[in-house]
């Protein structure tokens, strides 16, 4: 594709030097450009890619989109355009063949849920006879490809980049994750969408938007800006009626169809004598084309709205009821939602659950199966919304008989100033800390304990457990990783505890030495 075509696409696009110049790639990157790549300087909250510009043109980039003259010599042109963070979606789309154009594409945004809805609508296109692709925080995903997330949501030229691989590898039918981040940073420019959905908004990414309510104006951008612009000619919109940011959406959003979940009569689609228990769901949900039957292997009040969201989505695509019964009776499991590691001793569950809400929604999940404690093993991450540390706290004492506050990734923070505020939580629900000559013995309700190393944390916990204790290991879920001061270091919440749970078949401690009564 020639400069001037790309040039073309964009509002207010100047050119500076040969507009024949033929690109192949759009980057962002100055470490991956190439000959017949355009890199694309962007202005981020650290660095500013026109300081790379030099470093693009040396690694053999043919051209180069900036906000401001950055290049003396006239032998690599460039596109001038005021904000190169909108146009680099817009560009790379373009050169890349407008792939979204070819596949139908859905947006999830909320706080909650998105995970588990790309695993139910992955199952379902495929029960359906479809060939799905999902793009979200677990991993990247098609076929037989799949890629390890970086981001929920890509930066706009590698997510382009991704449709259009899933274009050539016959991907009918797309779901991404759609972050706030990525919205607000202009990530998704450049998709056209058949469908946006909108899971839950509780309190999250305070330290990015500031409040509640930008936090909310950022998840609308996907539906009073980008589903609006979108090309495809039936276009609408799946939303959470029970959520109050829901129902605000639903009065602010016109243009387009609007099918509502939710457990209300009220709903198009919602449950009638639906049956949540630890076994599963099970029951019938209306939906406006007829009843569909229902039986999940997921637990949870939450993941029936999960459920809830899949049967709304697929009714706006018209994907046929009995694969929509098929496709969720065949999700067994998600990765770190809510996952059991099997186990002797005790119930052990490991849950991303990194949110006040979603903490509290997994404990009432667990309530439901509880036969003696409940444990948590919690922590905070490190360069996030501070204000959710308390209230994180606070959730896991009022859902649990013991509380284990530790490390989660605390990234550039000191470990110990995350936990002591998560401890306020903890204390002002009534709870004290563990007296240190109990430390050895049983675990006493109402009682927390601090133990800033994660691995120890969990070792602690599972040496304790009694038979029937359930134990849940919250925060990290699927995350193979544990970071510290800038450093990624191996770490998955499911493989610690299988190898506690070694030793503690062997008879041995957390620290090897030989495991005494309690």
């Amino acid at each position: 594709m020639k400069l001037s075509e790309i040039a073309h696409a964009l509002n207010n696009a100047q050119i500076v030097g040969d507009p024949s110049v033929e690109i192949t790639a759009v980057h962002h990157d100055s470490r991956k450009s190439l000959p017949g790549s355009l890199f694309v300087a962007m202005r981020g909250e650290v660095v500013d890619g026109h300081n790379y510009i030099g470093a693009a043109l040396k690694a053999g980039a043919s051209a180069v989109m900036a906000e401001r003259r950055s290049i003396q010599s006239q032998e690599v042109p460039e596109i001038l355009v005021p904000d190169t963070r909108a146009a680099l979606g817009i560009a790379a789309a373009e050169v890349y063949g407008r792939p979204t154009e070819k596949l139908s594409l859905t947006g999830i945004t909320g706080t909650n849920g998105k995970t588990t809805l790309t695993f139910l609508l992955e199952s379902i296109v495929k029960a359906a006879g479809g060939y799905p692709g999902v793009v979200g925080t677990i991993s990247h995903r098609w076929g037989t490809a799949e890629q390890a997330a970086a981001h929920t949501t890509p930066e706009a030229s590698d997510l382009q980049m991704l449709f259009r691989d899933m274009v050539r590898d016959s991907v009918t039918h797309a779901f991404v994750e759609v972050s706030s981040h990525g919205l607000h940073r202009g990530r998704l420019e450049g998709c056209e969408f058949d469908l946006g959905v909108f899971t839950n908004l509780t309190q999250d990414h305070l330290d990015y938007h500031g409040s509640l309510e930008e936090y909310y104006l950022a998840k609308r951008i996907l539906f009073d800006r980008l589903l609006p612009s979108s090309s495809k000619s039936k276009k609408a919109a799946a939303i959470n009626w029970e959520d109050p940011y829901g129902l605000r959406l639903i009065r602010e959003t016109q243009g387009y169809p609007i099918i509502g979940y939710g457990i209300g009569e009220d709903s198009e689609v919602r449950p009638l004598n639906i049956t949540v228990d630890p076994d599963g769901i099970r029951g019938t949900i209306v939906t406006p084309r007829g009843n569909v039957r229902v039986e999940s292997a997921l637990a949870g009040s939450f993941n029936l709205m999960n459920i809830l969201a899949a049967v709304a989505v697929c009714e706006c695509l018209e994907i046929p009821i009995a694969a929509v019964q098929q496709g969720l009776a065949a999700v067994r499991a998600v990765p770190g939602r809510l996952e059991r590691v099997e186990s002797e001793q005790g119930i052990i569950f490991v849950d991303y659950a990194h949110t006040p809400n979603a903490l509290k929604n997994v404990l009432d999940a667990l309530r439901i199966m509880k036969r003696s404690r409940i444990v948590t093993v919690m922590g905070c991450g490190g360069d996030r919304d501070t204000a959710k540390r308390p209230l994180m706290g606070a959730e896991a004492a009022a859902g649990s008989d013991f509380v284990i506050v530790t490390s989660d990734n605390p990234r550039s923070e000191d470990p110990l100033d995350i936990i002591r505020q998560v401890e306020v939580g903890v204390r002002d629900s009534g709870y004290k800390l563990l007296p240190a000559d109990l430390n050895g013995k049983t675990l006493h309700p109402g009682c927390y304990k601090v133990i800033p190393d994660r691995g120890n944390a969990i070792a602690w916990a599972i040496d304790r457990l009694s038979r029937d204790d359930i134990l849940l290991v919250a925060g990290k879920g699927h995350e193979t990783y544990q970071e510290i001061k800038g450093v990624r270091y191996p770490f998955d919440d499911r493989e610690v505890i299988r190898k506690e749970l070694r030793k503690h078949a062997s008879g041995t401690g957390p620290n090897g030495e030989r495991k005494g009564s309690l």
